[in-house]
């Protein structure tokens, strides 16, 4: 197990806005370096990141608006782009959902010396049963193309990535053995 870093890139929302738009790279270079700098200043005994396996990190991200409360954990599918966070708290879900999904590009930027999770739109909940789920943000992913900061050709990589989890899930094999192992280690990590 090892101490890392992995940042959120919201990706078109790099100028701090929620409107999407094409940003010149010295804007991404700044987002990401704030982020960056600012989880960088966590003290060791409030550190949120784990590497637990070459293709598995886990975060203990504790309570903030964000809908994280003390039990939410967020596992790092590297291999799969997924970031899986278990035990959201949002209200308008906490009763229905377990389970978040984002899609994501999960890379590791040697230059920063961090992992970063650039977000590819598509959201996904799973209910507590594992099989029953809703996708978000579709309209995000069509908002990203009409403007240029995707391809067509990045738009079906991301909606062949999404049907091919939507199934996985629909046949039950979710959560996937990376979000149980995760698990297990989480409960060792923060007991």
């Amino acid at each position: 197990m090892t101490k890392t870093l992995v940042i959120w890139w919201r990706f078109g929302k790099e100028h701090g806005e929620e409107n999407f738009r094409v940003n010149p790279p010295g804007v991404i270079a700044a987002h990401l370096d704030q982020k960056v700098a600012a989880f960088r200043a966590t003290p060791d005994a409030l550190w949120r990141w784990w590497q637990v396996e070459d293709g598995l990190i886990v975060e203990c991200p504790g309570p903030d608006a964000y809908g994280f409360g003390a039990d939410t954990r967020v596992y790092y599918l590297v291999e799969r782009g997924l970031a899986v966070i278990g035990n959201i708290h949002f209200p308008e879900l906490r009763d229905t959902y377990r389970w978040y999904i984002h899609l994501a590009d999960i890379f590791y930027d040697s230059v920063r010396a961090c992992w970063i999770k650039k977000d590819l739109f598509c959201d996904i909940v799973v209910e507590p049963d594992g099989r029953h789920h809703r996708l978000f943000d579709l309209g995000d992913l069509g908002e990203a193309l009409k403007i240029g900061l995707v391809s067509p050709a990045q738009v079906s990589d991301i909606l062949r990535r999404t049907d091919s989890f939507l199934k996985r899930i629909a046949d039950g094999a979710f959560p996937f053995p990376e979000v149980l192992r995760g698990q297990g280690i989480s409960r060792k990590l923060y007991p």
